[in-house]
């Protein structure tokens, strides 16, 4: 059941301050894609700037940790996994693993405090064994076995994905289901059913700490799942002490109280000046805001995540604390709210046919070695040349256009894209409209080149099909 609406004005909130944050959060290096706010479980402003969209997922990154957080818990709830039970039981002989891997629970997985002083694995999505046919034992787990914590488990606390893989993957075992299958039942079939994706590993594993492509109104229903104390729509997700104790951050996590990071992490939870949160690489966010009875959800394509916080706390916060309401600026928050968008590119120019290398400075795989540029009725016509075939995009002039590229397995990737001749040159952005990422085109015929480059590089590297995700 999706979140009922109301205004500012009627949940205690100066509409004249999310005005305020949504000038300073439309300033160069924000990049967001979506924002929605409630108060007292009402929403209160919610807007996507164009070409993003409602009912589009989207990557959540890390984000999708909290998701695995939220199920763990109600396994915990159910009796179905322990926290404090050897993760490796759920998936080995514990005699088979080394020594200081048995002493590694589920606990200690879910909160990062494995062992391991840093990052055992910089997961990149090309890293991984090849692609098997082969069913059986999960080749992930065996490389994780080889890389034996060098702390003591429950002291060391660094930032990690094998944490939550293994979690993910003890969730698969006890239950015989996918995280993502759980995600579906017990959250997004609640929540309203909205569509959901998934990135898998090469044998079709759920990841568990990224790869979740949720939409914006998933994220906030989490989060407000959360400030209830685990319960949604009267229902209780996770058990009472599991949603007290997740957000807690632990003692070996904590820097300092300075930055939103240094606050410490719970379970798949981070504290921060304000409540806490769940987050994701360029900037998706799930805030729950327990002292002011308010949720936040955002999804963005940027890289300066504590700027997006640091105007949270600048703007929303005191809109929040005081008592003024204003009926006038209601309105006006929720017509700025309907046309956000991201000014797609325009020119009335159409140029002939022209096909060119690509640069070595492009970001793209070697294997896409040319770009061909058409014109059309709308806009325009690019395609990428690969050996495994094109990726044709069509390019809307003075609009977003969507196109669909084929990813192996039969997964797609959305993009929509703009662009135009200027000054002899021809610009594109290639937005792919479910992830963070957008791919920038420059063309230039007098050099004879093309430079394709990403705003930021995706963590599944820079192949665009790599973004691809399977519906669940």
């Amino acid at each position: 059941m999706a979140m009922s609406p109301s205004s500012p004005s009627a949940e205690g909130v100066d509409a004249r301050g999310l005005l305020r944050l949504l000038d300073a959060l439309e300033t160069p290096g924000h990049g967001l894609h979506s924002l929605m706010v409630a108060r007292h479980g009402k929403v209160i402003a919610e807007g996507w700037w164009s070409p993003y969209e409602r009912g589009r997922v989207h990557l959540g990154y890390s984000l999708s940790k909290s998701f695995t957080s939220t199920v763990l818990g109600h396994l915990v709830g159910e009796g179905v996994i322990s926290l404090d039970a050897p993760v490796w039981s759920y998936l080995r002989d514990l005699g088979s693993v080394p020594e200081r891997w048995r002493r590694v629970t589920v606990r200690h997985c879910i909160s990062m405090t494995v062992g391991h002083s840093e990052d055992a694995w910089v997961w990149r999505g090309d890293d991984e064994p090849p692609r098997s046919d082969d069913d059986g034992d999960d080749e992930l787990l065996s490389l994780i076995l080889e890389r034996e914590p060098d702390g003591e488990p429950g002291e060391v606390w660094a930032y990690n994905q094998v944490g939550t893989y293994l979690v993910a993957q003890a969730i698969a075992a006890a239950t015989g289901e996918p995280v993502s299958a759980h995600v579906r039942r017990l959250l997004l079939d609640p929540f309203g059913g909205a569509p959901a994706k998934a990135q898998r590993t090469h044998q079709g594993r759920d990841l568990g700490f990224s790869g979740l492509h949720v939409t914006t109104p998933s994220i906030l229903a989490l989060a407000q799942t959360w400030l209830d104390g685990g319960v949604w729509e009267g229902r209780r997700i996770v058990p009472a002490d599991y949603a007290a104790e997740a957000p807690l951050p632990t003692t070996v996590s904590k820097v300092g109280d300075a930055g939103d990071w240094e606050r410490g992490y719970g379970y798949s939870f981070w504290n921060q000046r304000h409540g806490y949160r769940g987050d994701g690489a360029f900037g998706q966010f799930a805030v729950v805001l327990p002292e002011h009875d308010a949720v936040v959800a955002i999804t963005s394509e940027t890289v300066d995540m504590a700027s997006v916080l640091d105007l949270l706390w600048e703007h929303l916060i005191p809109a929040m604390d005081g008592t003024t309401s204003d009926p006038g600026a209601d309105a006006e928050l929720a017509d700025r709210l309907a046309k956000l968008q991201h000014v797609p590119l325009g020119g009335s120019e159409r140029r002939s046919s022209l096909t060119l290398p690509l640069t070595a400075s492009s970001q793209l795989p070697p294997a896409f070695a040319e770009v061909t540029l058409e014109p059309s009725d709308d806009g325009h016509v690019m395609t990428l040349a690969h050996p495994d075939g094109g990726l044709v995009t069509r390019i809307g002039d003075g609009r977003w256009v969507e196109s669909n590229w084929l990813a192996p397995g039969g997964l797609e990737v959305v993009v929509a894209a703009s662009g135009a001749w200027r000054d002899g040159c021809f610009d594109a952005e290639l937005r792919l409209a479910e992830t963070p990422h957008t791919i920038l085109v420059h063309l230039d015929p007098g050099t004879g080149s093309a430079r394709l480059v990403w705003r930021h590089i995706p963590l599944t590297g820079p192949h665009p099909l790599k973004t691809a995700a399977h519906p669940f």
